[in-house]
């Protein structure tokens, strides 16, 4: 029995090390782009946040949607939701072919790799911004409850990954899908509850936007950040839902294309 578990923990060692060495590969693929597309892939989220910040401000509509800092407020709703993004952006451009990873690795092996690699990256950057508008004064960015924050995330990631293998194989057979989804999930940033607050949108808005999941987990993490932000819209069952039956199917629909061009 003790040679069984440490030969269980031998192999989690070994599995572990291929997700390791896979990261600067794929980081390595990712940086030989444009260099343009490497700084809009960091600072996109935060160009979004400064964009809207500065029309409002335009429009001498400064009063924030809610708490103290209209820049935090948007800050808490386009950075978890860009993170959802790359996810499922990341993950829809992997290579899984058997022959584009490292021996021994696996397309799997790949999807997470990415999605590690990813979500480290962002993660980095929301730490990095939360904590520069702490030191510039805003009180709020420190969050009240770094759990409850990051749950949300954690799930956002989920989704991403699994809509991001189901929109790979689509992807193979529908080279037009890349841009449709592009413009799709940026047009769905204004029904997400990214820049309003779902409790105080009518009815009929309200209807709609909670049918999106994104807009749950929005609601999370603003939940964690400030503490006392209505969510009497919010169901956590409903993101749970979503996430583990898209990673699932994901992961089924990817399997079954690769073992497909493997025989081919």
């Amino acid at each position: 029995m003790i040679a069984a578990t440490r030969s269980s923990w031998i192999a989690i060692g070994n599995w572990v090390f291929v997700i390791w060495a896979l990261m600067p590969q794929i980081l390595t693929r990712f940086a030989r782009g444009s260099k343009l597309a490497l700084f809009v892939y960091f600072f996109e989220p935060l160009i979004m946040v400064c964009m809207f910040y500065a029309i409002r401000g335009l429009l001498k509509q400064n009063t924030p949607n809610y708490g103290t800092s209209l820049f935090l407020f948007y800050a808490s709703g386009f950075l978890p939701y860009f993170l959802f993004m790359r996810m499922s952006t990341r993950t829809r451009t992997t290579n899984a072919s058997p022959n584009s990873v490292l021996p021994g690795a696996s397309g799997l092996d790949a999807y997470i790799a990415t999605a590690a690699l990813g979500a480290l990256m962002h993660i980095a950057m929301m730490v990095l911004v939360f904590y520069g508008m702490w030191l510039y004064g805003i009180s709020e960015a420190r969050p009240v409850s770094i759990v409850e924050c990051a749950k949300p995330l954690l799930l956002f990631i989920i989704l991403g990954v699994g809509i991001g293998m189901i929109n790979n194989v689509i992807n193979r057979y529908m080279p037009f899908w890349h841009t449709l989804y592009k413009v799709m999930t940026r047009g769905m940033i204004f029904l997400s509850g990214v820049v309003i607050i779902v409790d105080l949108t009518p009815i009929w808005l309200r209807a709609i936007v909670v049918a999106n999941p994104l807009s749950h987990g929005i609601e999370w993490f603003r939940h964690g950040v400030y503490g006392r932000y209505p969510i009497n819209s919010l169901d956590e069952s409903y993101l749970i839902e979503w996430a583990l039956v898209t990673l699932f199917l994901g992961f089924v629909i990817s399997r079954a294309t690769i073992r497909q061009s493997e025989r081919r």
